[in-house]
């Protein structure tokens, strides 16, 4: 008989473990209370460690100089208080790994300086942009790994990413607490993924994007805060552009392709 109930105790045990986990909520995420630099796969895996399954970030994060082709091993990153900076990353081609970023604040205080902002080209004064800014990284293809972004203040920045063919799909993204600025990706093709978004508090900028053909990626736009600039953008119709601006005030929409 003792057999027999040690055996039962060992068997009922663990079940009894489990049930005493019930009813509690999901274990709240570890906030880590400085700005933090990503330039090698390293920096990611002590981030992984400090923070383990859910993290945020109450400061800044940069991801600077680095060879990494994609950002795996950051799933566990849920809100950054302070700006996203994601540049000069030469080989990164997409943003994988930040599927688990839902929110994201405005600067509060880079731990390098930022990289210095092309003039806009419609010769506007230039707009200070901190939330996430996506700058000059060479091979960058899309935006995959933003999915479940769906807040952003301080504004949203890409910009010189020559690769950028697409964004992606960023279904939760419906207002941007800053400005939007698009300037000079070659290889934009289609704002595609924008598409839920219906307002900007700031500025709205899409200039210099050479190979970008139509705004309807910006379908549902429907205020926005300062001036909306939309210019030499090569091959985008003009009355498009025009058809676009009806809706907003202050717009202006030289430089794009006649017709």
């Amino acid at each position: 008989m003792r057999g027999i109930f040690e055996l039962c105790a060992r068997s009922i045990l663990p079940l009894l473990v489990a049930l005493a986990g019930c009813g509690k909520g999901p274990v709240a995420p570890i906030v880590l209370e400085e700005g933090v630099v990503i330039a090698s796969p390293a920096d990611i895996a002590a981030l992984r460690e400090r923070g383990g399954a859910a993290y945020i970030i109450d400061g800044d994060l940069q991801i600077v100089g680095s060879s990494l082709v994609a950002l795996t091993g950051l799933e566990g990153l849920k809100r950054v208080e302070g700006s996203v900076e994601v540049w000069f990353n030469d080989r990164l081609e997409s943003l994988a790994g930040l599927e688990g970023l839902e929110s994201v604040g405005a600067g509060l205080g880079p731990a390098a300086a930022p990289p210095p902002l092309p003039t806009p080209a419609a010769g506007k004064a230039a707009h200070v942009v901190e939330g996430l800014l996506i700058f000059e990284n060479k091979a960058l293809r899309s935006l995959k790994g933003l999915e479940n972004l769906a807040s952003v203040s301080g504004g949203l920045a890409l910009v010189r990413n020559e690769s950028l063919t697409s964004l992606t799909d960023m279904q939760h993204l419906v207002a941007i607490a800053g400005s939007v600025d698009i300037w000079f990706n070659d290889a934009l093709q289609s704002l595609e993924g924008l598409h839920y978004l219906t307002r900007v508090r700031d500025f709205l900028e899409v200039s210099g994007n050479g190979a970008l053909q139509s705004l309807n990626g910006l379908r549902g736009v429907r205020h926005v805060g300062a001036d909306l600039i939309i210019s030499n953008n090569a091959r985008l119709p003009q009355s498009e552009v025009r058809a676009f601006a009806e809706r907003i005030a202050g717009a202006v929409v030289e430089g794009n392709k006649g017709g």
